[in-house]
């Protein structure tokens, strides 16, 4: 008897604690938590509220972007990510049916350069990742959204309708990572998307859809 109750207060030492009945929180459990930047090339979208074409450009446009998971199990979160940023574009009229020459009274009446501000908020399911280093595949879905369109210039005339426009929008990523530390990852990814603009005021000939590519870099908390 003497043997086996020293037994079980040796295994209560080494195993679980039993105050309070609370056990430690395995690797399944807890929230992450993400922040860094995003270089950000958009493909040209056709805006009919603004009867203008925004060319984004080739070279990438910075974006910051965070993220808050649920751990599902060891390689799997479940959460909501989020970006913003002002991007350059370049702003060229778009030819409206039945109007054979632009409105005089119009800011940037052909071509100019201008700002616009853009944002982003979706769904993401990420799985992937070990200690050291890993790779991982992340998926998103949701909304882009653009506001204050104004020329780049002293002026800052706003250039369409001040209301924010939102489109569907998704994209996969593969990315690639390392365990600094428990509860401490440093991220790559790279990803590849697509948008679906309002078909508002388009023409009949127009596209509403364009593709975005991000490169990602990410800080990633557990807590």
């Amino acid at each position: 008897m003497l043997c086996a109750m020293a037994t079980l207060a040796h295994a209560q030492i080494r195993g679980r604690p039993t105050v309070g009945g609370q056990a430690p929180r395995g690797p399944s459990q807890g929230w992450w938590v993400s922040g860094g930047a995003a270089g950000v090339v958009m493909g040209t979208i056709t805006d009919g509220a603004s009867s203008a074409r925004w060319e984004f450009g080739t070279t990438p446009q910075w974006q910051a972007r965070g993220t808050i998971e649920k751990a599902l199990d060891i390689a799997t979160t479940l959460g909501v990510s989020a970006g913003y940023g002002v991007m350059n574009v370049n702003v060229s009229r778009l030819a409206v049916p039945g109007q054979v020459t632009p409105d005089p009274r119009a800011v940037c009446i052909n071509r100019c350069d201008a700002q616009l501000e853009t944002w982003q908020l979706m769904g993401q399911f990420r799985s992937g990742g070990s200690p050291g280093f890993h790779t991982y595949f992340e998926a998103q879905g949701g909304v882009n959204g653009f506001r204050n369109l104004r020329t780049r210039d002293s002026t800052a005339a706003p250039i369409g309708p001040s209301t924010t426009q939102m489109d569907f929008a998704g994209s996969l990523g593969f990315g690639f990572g390392y365990t600094l530390s428990p509860g401490l990852v440093l991220g790559l990814v790279q990803d590849f998307g697509m948008g679906w603009h309002s078909q508002e005021k388009l023409p009949s000939d127009a596209s509403r859809t364009y593709r975005t590519r991000a490169t990602r870099a990410t800080l990633r908390f557990k807590f």
